[in-house]
């Protein structure tokens, strides 16, 4: 196995990289460019479409802390297959679906499947055990790949959709997902295992610490409501640029931008810590989200749009390691597979909200961008959150 001098395993992290693209990029990011042309198909509303990703988000969301459980108690490799076989077949029946609730349901399902066992709750885990002595480091270096996924699937995305059906560019995404996890699992060296209490915690005791005191309940809420705000993004971008007057292909290759201007967040993350502290970065990231929303408005442009691009990714792609290198801080090694995973909970459950919100107030009103009022509001509540609570290594934060 390749370790840099630092103690960085990069084989093993790239194969979680690789995971992480193909997890987020295959739907989670991927829906948003598909939304108009199953619709222009279909017929299917847009109210029950954006509920079948809201609903997949509730699936991630509550997977996620069995999906960390699981990595805690079996490590990686039964995670990965798991995820391929179940949301394989999932999504290999949303492909064929002749009704909506059928497609919403095989949708649904793969899409919670592919989050729960492969978001960064599992990566983020696995590498920090890949890489006991340089957590921070091995977290920055993973999320350089996952930063990778908009860029990679959205502009592949676009240009299936616009070459054939939405049928099989639902199957070549969900297959190549498919293929990622199945090498992950059979190439990823098997991380040592944590040193475990003779008695382990339960999930509920783990998820108590989250909520338990003010410092980390604070921290717990701005997660909750920055997943609104990322996850109403996520949907609406290409479609708001595309009703702001930008072509299909181009607003993707917008989005597709956001994705790689991720990495303007996660190269100067390990000093941007050392500087400020975890909790004041996280503070600046959820801000860049809320100001990249308000360009968002008026994105009917190339220059304009490649502004959004620029601070939303920068924002997007620094919030995600920082939330794990905050936890980290904060809560035991041990289970941290289930921390994450609770976390990514707290995260998903409440990002539901913001894209059915915003579906059905499109569908009744014809106008999208009330979309970014559901944004803008959730970012600066988060900002307002995360102000309270504790910085790591504080009397405050002991959540051990």
């Amino acid at each position: 196995m390749s370790v840099d001098r630092l103690g960085v395993p990069h084989v093993t992290i790239g194969l979680l990289g690789l995971v992480t693209i193909s997890a987020y990029g295959s739907w989670f990011y991927s829906f948003g460019v598909l939304l108009d042309p199953i619709i222009a198909d279909t017929g299917w509303s847009e109210t029950a479409l954006a509920g079948s990703f809201s609903a997949g988000i509730v699936l991630i969301g509550i997977g996620a802390m069995l999906g960390g459980e699981l990595l805690d108690r079996l490590g990686s490799r039964p995670v990965f297959v798991a995820a391929a076989v179940v949301g394989g077949t999932a999504f290999g029946l949303a492909s064929i679906a002749g009704s909506v609730v059928v497609f919403a349901v095989g949708a649904a399902i793969g899409m919670g499947v592919f989050g729960a066992l492969g978001f960064y709750h599992v990566t983020m885990t696995a590498a920090v055990r890949a890489s006991p002595t340089q957590p921070v480091k091995a977290i920055a270096v993973l999320t350089l790949w996952g930063a990778l996924a908009s860029a990679i699937y959205l502009p592949i995305a676009a240009w299936l959709v616009e070459r054939q059906d939405w049928r099989p560019t639902v199957r070549i995404l969900a297959g190549s997902t498919v293929a990622v996890f199945v090498a992950a699992a059979l190439l990823a060296p098997v991380p040592p295992e944590p040193d475990r209490p003779s008695t382990r915690p339960r999930l509920r005791s783990i998820a108590a610490t989250t909520v338990n005191r003010p410092g980390p309940r604070a921290f717990t809420a701005t997660v909750a409501m920055a997943g609104i705000a990322v996850s109403t993004l996520l949907v609406y971008q290409v479609p708001l640029m595309v009703s702001a007057g930008l072509p299909l292909g181009t607003a993707a290759t917008m989005a597709a931008l956001r994705g790689v201007a991720q990495l303007g967040g996660r190269i100067p993350l390990t000093p941007m810590v050392a500087r400020l502290g975890s909790k004041r970065a996280l503070m600046v990231a959820i801000g860049a989200v809320g100001a990249g929303v308000a360009v968002l408005t008026v994105s009917g442009s190339v220059p304009v749009a490649l502004v959004f691009a620029a601070v939303a990714g920068f924002g997007i792609g620094a919030f995600s390691p920082l939330v794990g290198i905050y936890a980290e801080e904060l809560y035991d090694r041990d289970t941290l597979g289930a921390t994450m995973g609770i976390y990514t909970a707290a995260q998903m459950l409440a990002g539901a909200i913001g894209p059915v919100v915003a579906g059905g107030v499109a569908d009744a009103t014809g106008e999208r961008r009330w979309a970014v009022v559901v944004m803008a509001v959730a970012a600066v509540a988060a900002v307002g959150l995360m102000a309270r609570a504790p910085s790591p290594g504080s009397a405050a934060s002991t959540a051990r």
